[in-house]
């Protein structure tokens, strides 16, 4: 099977967030890898959401541990930063089973199940999640391909899927780049579009019911 590969070593990256158009976050992005080999995706969020009457902000740290060769996840840490009671959800992979403990508003919630194979992790709020499942997609099949979709805020799978598209060039802040397009859909929840490089990091995701885009910031600060 081949598989979109992934490079080994240090990276960082910037994401913009809009919402209607509008700035509304950052999502940054680091990698490592640790001594066992395993790579360790590290992300820190601040988004400033807005009801109409008031804006409020929100803010969490993230930590994504990825096998050495295989690229599945053994690990996940989900951190508020920001309010009193700082919620907090760990997910822990070890013999075949996946483990959340869920810390929410003082009150903690566990939840155990088999691991299905070729299972991926994609939290709501984190979107560089999609470059781990974009290299899980077997570019020489294409096609739509369906993945176990482990959200942690559920604590439960809702099937994923990608689609290849053509690619292409497109435009971002005056910048041309090529990309390799997906369409996404995430169970009945949404339906998006996403756009890679050519070492499958994400460029651009749309997701249209949710009036939402995420860019990679170097690209939308271009003249």
């Amino acid at each position: 099977m081949q598989l979109a590969a992934a490079q080994a070593g240090s990276y960082s990256q910037t994401y913009t967030i809009l919402m209607k158009g509008a700035v509304a976050g950052t999502e940054v992005v680091s990698e490592k890898i640790d001594e066992q080999g395993n790579t360790v995706s590290s992300s820190e969020h601040e988004l400033f959401i807005s009801d109409g009457l008031e804006t409020k902000r929100m803010a969490f740290t993230t930590s994504l541990v990825l096998a050495k060769g295989t690229l599945s996840p053994i690990q996940y840490n989900f951190q508020y930063t920001s309010g009193e009671l700082r919620d907090s959800c760990a997910v822990t992979v070890k013999g075949g089973e996946i483990k959340r403990i869920l810390n929410r508003a003082g009150h903690s919630s566990d939840v155990t199940a088999r691991v299905k194979p070729g299972f991926v992790i994609l939290d709501f709020v984190v979107y560089h999640h999609y470059d781990w499942i974009v290299r899980r997609y077997d570019l020489k099949k294409g096609g739509r391909q369906s993945f176990a979709n482990f959200i942690p805020l559920i604590g439960g799978d809702v099937p994923l899927a990608l689609t290849l598209l053509p690619d292409s060039s497109i435009n971002v802040g005056g910048v041309q780049i090529s990309v390799r397009n997906f369409k996404v859909d995430v169970g009945a929840l949404w339906t998006g579009t996403l756009s890679t490089d050519k070492n499958n990091r994400l460029v651009r995701l749309a997701i249209p019911a949710q009036d939402l885009e995420v860019i990679r910031k170097d690209l939308l600060s271009k003249p």
